[in-house]
């Protein structure tokens, strides 16, 4: 019998958790704007990835953060191994992902890698290592974006088409300014549907929104970005 989508995510879920096994790694159950569903991540660092290089990445059209185990050769054996992130991209090209922490235990884990990197290459799919070198610039930006997710999570299943219509139409014509101007423009609305909304837009890659210097409030600034 097939597992339903809410059975293979309880799975994740206790997957997750048992691979932590006795490490200090935080948990994290995400919801993505862009596959339109949760993810379990298992580490700070995964969640970085998955923020900055997958979630608000305007490149990216999709990824799979569960993908299957493959069957696949390291310089000694076979053995199954199976990569962070699939990938893909607006330009249709793949990309397959793996997210380590630092030298240690990118010797600790070569076999896997090695493996890794010739299921990649068998694929003909584009392999990409990612360490703390890549991760930590982007760590306080990402701790930031917390509460902006939680808004565009709370709109999940939700259309709203006519109210972001009327939002892109108002992006556009403004092309840059700040989060409270355009709720102003929006007086009478719900705000936390508004604020959904608008971080809809900005993981759409619609606009992009700065939380590089301050967390996330009424004062963010945006600007329009030019399409594709």
């Amino acid at each position: 019998m097939s597992k339903s989508p809410k059975n293979k995510q309880r799975l994740h879920v206790f997957a997750a958790y048992r691979g932590r096994g006795k490490q200090n790694n935080d948990l994290y159950l995400v919801y993505s704007v862009k596959t339109n569903r949760d993810w379990i991540l298992p580490s700070g660092r995964q969640f970085v990835h998955w923020l900055n290089f997958l979630e608000l990445n305007r490149s990216v059209r999709s990824f799979d953060l569960a993908p299957e185990l493959r069957i696949s050769f390291d310089d000694k054996e076979y053995r199954g191994t199976e990569f962070d992130a699939e990938v893909e991209y607006v330009d249709g090209h793949q990309e397959f992902h793996e997210v380590k922490s630092d030298s240690t235990k990118l010797h600790e884990a070569r076999g896997q890698l090695l493996a890794q990197a010739s299921e990649a290459q068998r694929e003909g799919i584009k392999y990409r290592l990612f360490t703390d070198d890549d991760l930590i610039p982007h760590v306080k930006t990402s701790i930031r974006w917390l509460k902006p997710l939680g808004f565009a999570a709370a709109l999940r299943d939700q259309d709203h088409a006519v109210l972001q219509g009327r939002l892109l139409i108002v992006l556009k014509a403004r092309t840059q300014g700040t989060l409270d101007q355009i709720l102003q423009d929006f007086f009478g609305h719900d705000i936390p549907t508004v604020i959904g909304l608008f971080i809809r837009c900005a993981i759409q890659g619609v606009i992009a929104i700065d939380l590089s210097h301050r967390s996330f409030n009424y004062e963010t600034q945006w600007k329009w970005l030019e399409e594709f």
